[in-house]
């Protein structure tokens, strides 16, 4: 009798045992997909997420490390378009897609919405999101930041450098005028460990200074 019990209890052991070992592999293999699960910035408020330091983002879809066959399917499934940043050399170059190097995203037939991607070697490497005073009513209008949510579009409209040391921290600036001695002057922060790059453009005759231009760009983590 005792030994019948005593098999009982050991198979019961095993039994959980198994079920332990199965519903940790399943909730690591579960963790693993959210990790790896791109925070889409018009669906979801990023800079409010615990953990997005460490999660891909993307932006209207397009997200790094695709490739150029992708972002253009990407594109056309949103009504949009890549065109070169770079003077078109032939009238392929003016009226076909983006190969290479830095390219906008376009309404088809419209305006500039705010992401610039660029592509190296087939690939997307950095995916940027930019907006600035100076930009005419109709393109801040079409705006991809205008369709974030909570702090990170804080971050993108109403952007102040304390903003983005609460959010990203504080780090050295790296200031080069426009032209030497010039008071229109760009200024980067670099966020290697979140994979982030703040670029704005400020007056250095205004007191503060506050930026005008704001372009952030995501990329690999270094």
């Amino acid at each position: 009798m005792q030994s019948l019990i005593r098999r009982k209890v050991v198979l019961l052991v095993i039994g959980l045992s198994v079920l332990c070992v199965s519903f940790g592999s399943k909730a690591s293999t579960q963790s693993k997909e959210r990790n790896n699960r791109p925070i889409e910035l018009t669906k979801e408020d990023l800079f409010s997420l615990p953990d997005w330091q460490h999660r891909p983002v993307s932006v209207n879809g397009f997200v790094l490390g695709m490739t150029r066959e992708q972002a253009l399917a990407v594109a056309k499934a949103n009504g949009l378009g890549i065109a070169s940043n770079a003077a078109p050399r032939t009238v392929g170059e003016l009226n076909g897609p983006c190969l290479e190097g830095s390219c906008s995203v376009n309404k088809v037939r419209g305006n500039y919405i705010g992401i610039d991607l660029l592509l190296e070697a087939d690939r997307v490497t950095k995916v940027t999101v930019a907006i600035s005073e100076d930009m005419d009513p109709d393109v801040r209008k079409v705006n991809i930041t205008r369709e974030f949510r909570g702090l990170t579009y804080q971050f993108f409209n109403l952007y102040a450098d304390s903003l983005r040391k609460r959010i990203l921290g504080a780090t050295v600036a790296k200031e080069k005028p426009e032209v030497p001695g010039a008071a229109i002057t760009h200024v980067e922060y670099d966020y290697p460990q979140m994979g982030v790059i703040v670029r704005t453009t400020i007056n250095k005759r205004e007191h503060p200074p506050k930026a005008f231009d704001l372009a952030v760009d995501f990329v690999a983590h270094r």
